[in-house]
């Protein structure tokens, strides 16, 4: 922080958070005389202001053993600047130096005199320190102060914090109406912030619009074996609906573990069977079956391997309707897998200390709450803060013409998993 009072007068923050006086190339204690030690000699210099620290007064002279540091102002600026923005800002450290150790480099004949890391680390670190509460050795220890369990509007937020199981739930009133007026819910997890004291952040979207339902009529998740029982057991009758997406992306690991991936990606015949295969998706359920056995008549060695995998991990009955999305529009919670990209993204690390992770979370709710307040307040419409993907938007109306055909008998069966396999995603990674 730097108060410039006139040409030659500048008030700037010390490393005690206290104020000197900067004047002509010297720092002078805010109403105090310096009183140094500099090769055995008392070095004594004062400089005299107004009230106002706009016009000096007098000065007593300084020894000569105390030379003038024209740079003196410059390295204090970006001192404070670094220790700033440490304290303000969740990028790492290190990043926060490097940023302002190239944008010095825009005026070479000052940039020699930047402050080295190695000057600077201790201080950044310890102004990152003071934003948050100190930890405890121990998460069941853990006590969370009270305005860190509330929103920015003052709403709480901390619903539920057990320290023995390693569980808290964060979450408004206004949330939970949220939830319990949407029909389908979409469930998935992220790994990478979470600080080291905690395995998993889980959370649940729901898509701003529809009518007021009291429980969850579809939930879309990944095909984890524990949260799928985990959601039945806590809302019976619900339907559990696994990711296409990811249903398609274990197919194709399983594609590359036979030693097929060079075959999928250079003939057309393989890939284009492998793909009618995850296609049969979007047919009838009771229909899957026959599909099934219709694309697998003549298919030897490995592919013929691929579809028994595929009959005996996916076509159980407790598994088929976990991927069957006949005529079903949202598919994917990619978009949730989108949100935690985001939010990984503006981490800028992996594993965030508590605080770190808290103050991200509180920062997403108010911007949360800022959207559900602009579609209620009429003045804007879930479509206004949609971002539109016309692609995704193309083949949902493909497939849904696709699927009237097919249901209409203007298509057979081979026909239609032909031209829907054209729609089934690329791997990722593969």
């Amino acid at each position: 922080l730097c108060y410039l009072m006139a040409d030659n007068l500048h008030l700037v923050l010390n490393k005690r958070n206290n104020y000197n006086l900067v004047y002509e190339g010297r720092a002078h204690l805010l109403k105090h005389q310096i009183l140094m030690k500099n090769s055995g000699f008392a070095i004594v210099g004062a400089v005299y202001t107004n009230l106002e620290v706009n016009t000096v007064l007098r000065t007593t002279p300084h020894a000569e053993t105390c030379s003038a540091d024209d740079s003196l102002l410059y390295r204090i600026e970006k001192r404070n600047t670094l220790k700033r923005r440490a304290g303000e800002e969740t990028k790492p450290v290190p990043q926060i130096y490097g940023e302002e150790c190239s944008s010095a480099s825009t005026s070479l004949e000052t940039a020699g005199n930047f402050p080295t890391y190695k000057k600077v680390k201790a201080a950044m670190y310890r102004s990152r320190a003071k934003r948050f509460p100190p930890m405890p050795a121990t998460r069941q220890e853990l006590e969370i102060p009270a305005h860190w369990r509330v929103t920015k509007s003052g709403r709480q937020f901390l619903m539920y914090n057990n320290v023995h199981n390693s569980v808290l739930i964060f979450c408004t009133d206004e949330n939970i109406r949220e939830l319990a007026g949407h029909a389908v819910w979409c469930m998935d997890g992220t790994f990478k912030i979470v600080p080291e004291w905690y395995h998993q952040m889980f959370s649940i979207h729901v898509f701003k619009e529809g009518k007021l339902i009291p429980l969850p009529q579809t939930v879309i998740c990944d095909f984890e074996t524990a949260l799928i029982p985990a959601v039945q057991g806590s809302f019976p009758g619900v339907h559990v609906q696994g990711c296409y997406f990811h249903f398609c992306q274990a197919v194709l690991r399983k594609v590359a573990d036979l030693g097929l991936r060079s075959r999928y990606l250079r003939e057309a015949e393989t890939k284009k069977i492998i793909k009618m295969l995850m296609a049969t998706a979007f047919l009838p359920l009771a229909e899957v079956p026959a599909a099934v056995d219709l694309l697998g008549r003549d298919v030897t060695g490995s592919v013929a391997a691929l579809f028994q995998y595929f009959r005996d991990e996916w076509m159980t009955p407790n598994r088929m309707p976990l991927w069957n999305v006949y005529h079903v529009e949202i598919r994917t919670n990619n978009h949730l897998e989108g949100w935690h990209f985001k939010m990984n993204r503006q981490a800028a690390k992996h594993h965030l200390s508590f605080y770190e992770l808290l103050r991200l979370l509180i920062d997403e709710q108010g911007s949360t709450e800022t959207l559900i307040q602009q579609v209620t307040s009429g003045r804007v419409t879930a479509n206004d803060l949609r971002v539109k993907n016309n692609k995704y938007e193309e083949v949902q109306l493909r497939i849904t013409a696709l699927t009237a055909e097919y249901d209409g008998g203007t298509r057979t069966m081979e026909q239609f998993l032909k031209a829907i396999a054209y729609d089934v995603p690329e791997p990722v990674n593969f």
